[in-house]
Parts: structure tokens; C-alpha cells; sequence
């Protein structure tokens, strides 16, 4: 025995501790293969992990992990390290087999993420099966992957909510699938009415009787048919919908036969019709060339053809008499119109002698001269409109159908000549109308017995006379010798009258005198009067009215007396109120020489000096007018320096208020009208830092500006209004859906059925004033969710502890590989803890509880249920009465 171990490695040494020495002094090059031989065969535990991890070969924990159950849980933590590090080392197939077959849920979680294959990522998502899962790599992969993962989302019902975090092709195919959700939604009721359209429109057609209209519309009802997806229908309606369509095209194809025979009779008329059109169509073509070749004979006599118009006449009746045409209006008129040529043509030699005669009376009007000499003016004109009446006279013997362009040559010529005697017309015109005037005035005059004055409107109408001609004086030689003899007959009278006036009128002057001057201007007025009406009586030829004229003369001066102080009085006014308006040109000399550029200048300051100014000139004194021609002369030149500097300030102000305007239009015309009329007002208050622009600029960018605010702001306030009412059917609409949906929580009993109205409720478009119903509701489908899940939970431990009693297989979702080295105590301690039920070892309860922060720190989490199934893979599928009562507590079983 003793030589058996001398000779015996000391890797193969009974004794444990000599094994475990003896692995550590194996090289891993050279004694590898004892190395393996040793992890996979030896029995000590502690000696095998010594030699698996002095190896540390993946392959070698692989077949650790699937046969040795001592080691299992160390193996699979590298394998689980390895896969998910991506380790080179480790053999693919092993990773696939671990994947497929071993790997713990929260290890494919972690790998379905960190995993850079996409079509392992894929895979793992697919086995995991979980939506939050799907959710979070669709949103976090790139294009590729979200392709691959589109099918995934789609059987998890995600394609919705991730539509808007998908890319490229990705959202193509989704948003595809979310169309063609919706139109297995809304086209089969859309397919349905557009058939019920198509047919009841060809069903229509057999009451129309436009055989052209009919067959149009009939194939593009057909192909409007034909473009129909019946995909969308049950085969039962579109079996239906194929017997309707059979019945109705058979009728209508019948109906549109009989439509093409009537067509064709109709089409049979019509191109006699056409054939009667086309030979009144020639008819009128030979009449033209007719009509034409007579219009060229009337115009150029010696390019008359006699016998080609005979020819074109024989043509005309021989086409007429073989046209055979309907009797109407029209063809009455064509006929009329040839029978009136070929009357022309036979009486065509005696017009050409009319229209010789008249163009040789036309020529002769031509030749009248035109003339600037005054003295010829009679002779000329007599002698043009005698040649005028002669070649109307010659242009009246020819046909009315014919004189159109004789006519027109014949103005124009008279018109020329009349334009260049224009001058000399309008001047004897012109003297003639003021003559007329004159006498009337004259006569006038003589009526109203005022003879001095109408003895000299008479001279000015002696001269006008003078300056006409014979033609233009001989309407006014009656009037004139009326008018002489009508003067002379007042001039006596005048004579005979006018003594006794002149006494009356030196008694009222020798009266006037006599009484007190209260008035000066009244009494300077009143002088002014007597002189005038002393003198319209006349001359004074004799020594007594000589005498009785030096006497009126007297009298006026005693009379005018008083007015000369008062006169004295207003000139010395008038020289104060020149003082006055030398300082009020000063004052605005003053203003033309102020800064005006200073940024401190005050402009309103600077124009109400300027209006003050200028209503004091306005109101001063009167001056006499010489002297106010010249101060006004000195105040205008310094009104106008100090209006140009306030036209300047003006119109800078005017242009910005414009610039005001034009933005203030640009807002009115903005879609965001809320916007805009905070805009507005801030040009408002713009507005009001501006100076004044000018009285008439000022009013019209005040009412322009004013005009753009007031309607933009009464469009807000019309798309507020819009805007609630819309908003008030809308929240109708939305409060009717929250009562559906209110309705439909109080009969949900699935968690899928909670989580369809969440969707929905999420979806929901609603105002503020349904805020607190929505959130009410939102929390009722909280807390229903969670007494659901709740239930669902307490149903799932039930079903579990009655297994347990009972000793029968546990539920699938608690059945789980085991991953943990911890003991049975441990992990009810752990489920304890996380519960938050008190233990009955607390020593171990605060063991377990810094063990647990531990893990937290390094990143390690887990929940009651993970510890749940480990404890149930510790203990094999069955637990101790004791352990299954601090369960059922633990749980509230």
C-alpha cells in the first residue's frame, strides 16, 4: 500500500488535501489534459473548482454546467459573464445552446441589449416576449434593427405608440401596417357606399336620352367600378353586389342600344342639316365675290368684268336651284341678299356714272384754298360750302349701301379744311358770342333805365362789331341798329329826366350834411353813393348845372368832414398793429434759429410756439396794403424756414407711423392671430413715442392704423369665438367618449381590457374643463388595475400554495432553474424582508439585509417573486409545513 502511493500521482491522492495541493503545482500548458481530467472527474467539489478555475477554459465550464450539479451555479456565472461580455473565446454553439436553452430570463434581458448581432437580438427579444422589452430596443436601435423588429412590435400591438420613434423603412412598414388597420376599419363601409353610388349612377343613366353623355358616363362608371377594392367585403357581399351589378348593366346596355339607334337618326338630320349649311355657305361665298368685284368696279370703273360678273350671277342661280334647300330665315336672307346683287350687277353702269360725278364734285371741294388772311376769310368759306352742298348732293344719288366710304372721305375732307381755318373761325366766333353778350347786356342796362352805363357797354360792343367779317357781322346788323336807336331815345330822355334828380338829390346831400356823424365808415359809404348816383345822371352842359355840380361838390366835402378824424384814428391803429407784427416776425425769426438736431430738442414745444405765432399774425391789426404786402413778405420767408423744419419732422414721423402700418397689415394677414395682436399692441405703445405727422398724414395713418388693429382684433376675437365653439363640440364629443369609457371600467375584468382604455383615454382630445373627469378617471383605471393585478396575484399564490399542499407540479410561472447558492432560510428571510413582514431569526433578517445592499450596489436586483422561485428551486417543488406557513402570511393567504 505504501508503494502504491509512492508511485501514485499526487493529483490522485485519497486524501483531499494533497489532491488540492497537487493542483495547484500543475502547469496549465503542460498538465492541461490532467487539469480537465481532474474539473470533470474528481470528487471533491472544492478540488474540481480549484482545477476549473486554475483551467478557466469556457468549453470546460460548459460541461461542467450541464453535468455537474454541485457546480452548476458557479459555471453558469461565467458562462452567463462570457455571453454577455461577448467573449471571443467562448464557442458559438455553446452560446446558442446557453441561449436557447439555459439562460435565465434576466441574462437574456441583459443580453437582449447588450448584444451586438442584430439577428441574436432579435432572437432574444422574440423568446423574452415582453412588450416593455420591445418597446425599449425599438426606441433605442438604429434603422436596422428596427426593421427587424417590426414584426415584434406589430404582434405586441406597439406599432402605434413607436410609430414616431421609427426610422426609414421601419416606418414605412409601420406606419403601412397602421394604415391598413385603419382601412380594414373604414373601408369595408367605404367600399360598400361607393358601390352603392357607382350602381345607383348606372341605374341613373337609364333615365338620361344623350346617347354621348350616356356611353361617357357609362365607361367611366365602369371604370370607377372596375377601380373599386371589393377585397375589403365578405365574399356573401360581394356575391350581392355581382347580381345587382349583372341586373343593372343588362337593362342599361339595353337602354343604351335604343339610345344608339335614335343617335344615328338624329346624326342622319344633322348631316343634312350640314349639307344645307355648306351649299348656303357656298351661296354666300359667290355673293361675296360678287359684292367684291362690284366694290372694285364702283372704285376703279375701267376694271370693270361685265362678263365675269354675269358668269359668277349664272353660278349663283345654278347653285341655288340645285341646292334644294329648306325654306327658313336665313336662307330668305342669302336669297334676298343675291337678288340684290344681281340687281346691282345689271345696274351697275349707272352707278359708276353716280360715283364719277360725285368724286369729280368731291375734287373740286379739295381745291378750295385755305387762307390766315382775314379779308379772304368770306369769299373762302362761301365758296367751300357751296362746293360741299354740290358733292353731297352728287353722293345722295348713290345707293345708301354704297356711300359708307364716300361719306367718310367726304367728312374727313371737311373736317381738314374746317381745322386749318380753325384760327380765324374761333377768333370771329369768339368776338361774335362777346358782341352778343354785349348787346344783351346793353339792353338790359336800357331797361333798367342805368343809360350812362349802357352807352359805354354799347361802345365796347361797337368794337367788337368792328373786328368781324361781313359773314359773321350780318346776324348782329339788325340787333345793332335796334340797340342805336333804342340809345338814342335814352339819351334824350336822360336829358329830360336828370334835372329834377339833381335837385332832389343836392336837398338829400344838403340833409346829410346837416345831421350828426354817429358812423364814419356808414357816412363814407353813404359819399360814396351820392357821388356815384350824381354822376349817373349825365354831363352837366349848361352854367346852371355847372353851377348845381360846384354846389354838390360843397356839400359832399361838409359831409365827409367828420369821416377824416375818424380815418386820422385808423391810421394810427394801423401803425400799432405794425409794431405788432414787426415782433410777431421776430418772435418767428427767433424759431428759425434754434437747434434743432439737439437729441434733447423739444419738437411739441417748437410747434405750438410756431402755431401761437402764427394765430397772433393772423389776428393782429390791419395795416394798410402796401406796408402789409411787405411785412407779410418778411413773415412769410421766416414762416416758411421754420414750415420746411416742421414739414421735415413730419414727414420723418409720418414715414415711421407708415412703417407702423405696413407691419401692422403684415400681422393682420399672420395665421397666428394671438400672436399677432401682442405684436399689435406693442406697436401700439410704439405709436405713441412717435411725434405728430402732419395734419392730414397724422388723421390717415391714425385711421389706417386704427382700421388694421380694429379688424385684427375683431378676427380674434371671431376665431376665439370660433375656436370655443369648436372647442365646446369638441368636448362633447370627448365628454360623451369619457362616459363610454367610464361606462366600459365598470364591466372590464381583464388587465388587457384596462390597458385598451388607457390607450384610449390617452388618445382622447379634451380641454381644461375636463381635466379633473380624465384624471378621476386615470385614477380609477389605476386603482383597478391594480386590484386586478392584485387579484390575478393572489390567484397565481393560491393556485401555487394548493399545489404545494397538495404536492402536485407547481405552476409553470413559478418554475425556474436555479441560479443562486443561497440556502432556503436565506431566501425566505430575503422574500421576508422585501415583504416587509417580520422575521423570526433577526439576526439573520440584518445578515441578509446588508447582503442584499450589497448586491443592490453592484447592480444586482431582485423581487419577491425571483427569490419565490429560487426558494422553490431549493427546495426541490415542496416546502415545509413551517415554510409554507410563513408564506401564506408572508403572502396573506
Amino acid at each position: 500500500m505504501i508503494f502504491k502511493h509512492l508511485f501514485t500521482p499526487k493529483w490522485k491522492h485519497p486524501k483531499s488535501q494533497v489532491r488540492l495541493a497537487a493542483v495547484e503545482r500543475l502547469d496549465t500548458e503542460r498538465d492541461l489534459s490532467i487539469l480537465n481530467s481532474i474539473a470533470l472527474e474528481d470528487s471533491s467539489a472544492e478540488i474540481r473548482k480549484k482545477a476549473l478555475n486554475k483551467v478557466n477554459d469556457l468549453v470546460l465550464w460548459w460541461q461542467v454546467y450541464k453535468q455537474d450539479q454541485a457546480l452548476k451555479e458557479i459555471a453558469e456565472q461565467h458562462i452567463n459573464q462570457a455571453v454577455l461580455n461577448t467573449d471571443s473565446k467562448l464557442d458559438a454553439n455553446i452560446k446558442n445552446e446557453f441561449i436557447e436553452r439555459y439562460a435565465p430570463v434576466k441574462t437574456l434581458e441583459k443580453l437582449a441589449f447588450a448584444e451586438k448581432e442584430i439577428q441574436v437580438r432579435v432572437k432574444l427579444l422574440k423568446r423574452l416576449a415582453n412588450p416593455s422589452l420591445i418597446d425599449k430596443a425599438f426606441k433605442e436601435g438604429r434603422e436596422e434593427l428596427q426593421l427587424q423588429l417590426v414584426e415584434l412590435v406589430i404582434n405586441h400591438q406597439l406599432a402605434k405608440p413607436l410609430l414616431k420613434h421609427a426610422q426609414g423603412e421601419a416606418h414605412t412598414q409601420l406606419a403601412t401596417h397602421l394604415e391598413n388597420e385603419r382601412l380594414a376599419i373604414e373601408m369595408p363601409a367605404k367600399v360598400e357606399a361607393d358601390t352603392r353610388v357607382v350602381l345607383a349612377k348606372l341605374n341613373a343613366l337609364r333615365d338620361k336620352h344623350d346617347f354621348q353623355l350616356v356611353s361617357m358616363q357609362h365607361a367611366e362608371l365602369l371604370e370607377q367600378w372596375q377601380a373599386i377594392e371589393l377585397k375589403w367585403l365578405s365574399e356573401e357581399q360581394v356575391s350581392t353586389l355581382d347580381k345587382k351589378y349583372s341586373a343593372i348593366t343588362q337593362k342599361l346596355e339595353s337602354h343604351i342600344a335604343q339610345l344608339s339607334k335614335e343617335h344615328e337618326a338624329a346624326q342622319q338630320v344633322l348631316a343634312e342639316q350640314q349639307r344645307q349649311v355648306l351649299a348656303l355657305a357656298s351661296l354666300e361665298a359667290i355673293g361675296e365675290e360678287i359684292e367684291n368685284a362690284l366694290q372694285l368696279g364702283l372704285e376703279t370703273p375701267e376694271q370693270i368684268q361685265q362678263d365675269w360678273l354675269e358668269a359668277k350671277v349664272a353660278e349663283a342661280k345654278d347653285t341655288l336651284a340645285e341646292a334644294n334647300l329648306t325654306e327658313n330665315q336665313n336662307v330668305r336672307d342669302v336669297k334676298q341678299h343675291l337678288t340684290n346683287l344681281f340687281n346691282q350687277v345689271e345696274q351697275l353702269p349707272q352707278l359708276v356714272s353716280a360715283i364719277a360725278e360725285f368724286k369729280e364734285a368731291f375734287d373740286k371741294l379739295n381745291t378750295v384754298a385755305t387762307s390766315e388772311d382775314e379779308s379772304e376769310f368770306d369769299s373762302l368759306k362761301q365758296q367751300f360750302e357751296n362746293q360741299q352742298k354740290l358733292a353731297r348732293k352728287k353722293l345722295a344719288s348713290i345707293p345708301n349701301r354704297l356711300q359708307g366710304r364716300f361719306k367718310a372721305n367726304l367728312a374727313e375732307a371737311v373736317n381738314s379744311w374746317q381745322q386749318a381755318m380753325a384760327p380765324l373761325t374761333n377768333k370771329f366766333e369768339k368776338n361774335q358770342q362777346a358782341a352778343k353778350r354785349k348787346a344783351r347786356d346793353v339792353k338790359r342796362l336800357i331797361e333798367q333805365g342805368r343809360f350812362n352805363v349802357a352807352f359805354g357797354v354799347f361802345k365796347g360792343f361797337e368794337e367788337l362789331y368792328a373786328t368781324l367779317t361781313e359773314y359773321y357781322k350780318q346776324p348782329l346788323t339788325s340787333l345793332k341798329a335796334d340797340l342805336e336807336t333804342q340809345l338814342a331815345e335814352a339819351k334824350d330822355w336822360q336829358k329830360y329826366a336828370s334835372a329834377p334828380k339833381r335837385d332832389a338829390l343836392l336837398v338829400e346831400v344838403t340833409e346829410f350834411a346837416a345831421t350828426e356823424c354817429t358812423d364814419p365808415k356808414q357816412r363814407a359809404e353813404q359819399v360814396k353813393q351820392l357821388r356815384r348816383r350824381w354822376n349817373e345822371l349825365g354831363r352837366l352842359d349848361t352854367d346852371a348845372e355847372k353851377q348845381q355840380g360846384e354846389l354838390f361838390d360843397q356839400q359832399i366835402e361838409l359831409l365827409f368832414a367828420p369821416c377824416r378824424e375818424y380815418f386820422a384814428e385808423q391810421e394810427q391803429q394801423r401803425e400799432q398793429a405794425k409794431a405788432q407784427r414787426v415782433e410777431i416776425i421776430t418772435q418767428m425769426q427767433q424759431l428759425t434759429e434754434l437747434n434743432t438736431q439737439s437729441d434733447e430738442f423739444d419738437w411739441k414745444q417748437f410747434e405750438s410756439k410756431f402755431n401761437r405765432i402764427a394765430k397772433t399774425w393772423r389776428s393782429a391789426g390791419n395795416v394798410d396794403p402796401k406796408t402789409y404786402r411787405e411785412l407779410q413778405a418778411q413773415f412769410k420767408a421766416a414762416q416758411s424756414q421754420v414750415q420746411s423744419q416742421l414739414i421735415a419732422f413730419h414727414k420723418a414721423n409720418a414715414e415711421q407711423k407708415a412703417a407702423l402700418v405696413e407691419q401692422a397689415t403684415l400681422l393682420s394677414q399672420s395665421d397666428d392671430l394671438a400672436a399677432a395682436c401682442q405684436e399689435l399692441k406693442a406697436l401700439q405703445q410704439t405709436w405713441q413715442t412717435i411725434g405728430f405727422a402732419g395734419m392730414k398724414a397724422e388723421n390717415t395713418l391714425w385711421q389706417q392704423f386704427r382700421r388694421v388693429n380694429d379688424d385684427t382684433f375683431a378676427k380674434r376675437s371671431a376665431e376665439f369665438e370660433q375656436q370655443k365653439q369648436a372647442q365646446q363640440q369638441n368636448d362633447e364629443v370627448a365628454a360623451a367618449q369619457l362616459a363610454e369609457l367610464e361606462s366600459a371600467l365598470e364591466v372590464v375584468v381583464h388587465l388587457a381590457q384596462l390597458k385598451d382604455l388607457t390607450v384610449k383615454l390617452a388618445e382622447l382630445e379634451y380641454s381644461k374643463a375636463l381635466s379633473a373627469r380624465v384624471a378621476q378617471l386615470e385614477a380609477a383605471i389605476s386603482a383597478k388595475t391594480a386590484l386586478i393585478s392584485k387579484q390575478a396575484e393572489q390567484s397565481k399564490l393560491t393556485a401555487l400554495f394548493a399545489a404545494l399542499e397538495s404536492g402536485s407540479e407547481l405552476p409553470s410561472q413559478f418554475q425556474a432553474s436555479l441560479t443562486t447558492n443561497l440556502n432556503a432560510g436565506q431566501l425566505l428571510t430575503r422574500i421576508e424582508i422585501l415583504a416587509g413582514v417580520e422575521s423570526a431569526d433577526s439576526q439573520l433578517r440584518m445578515t441578509e439585509q446588508v447582503a442584499m445592499l450589497d448586491d443592490k450596489h453592484r447592480g444586482e436586483h431582485a423581487d419577491v417573486y425571483y427569490y419565490l422561485k429560487q426558494l422553490l428551486a431549493v427546495s426541490e417543488g415542496s416546502v415545509s409545513a413551517d415554510t409554507l406557513a410563513r408564506l401564506k402570511a408572508i403572502f396573506a393567504i
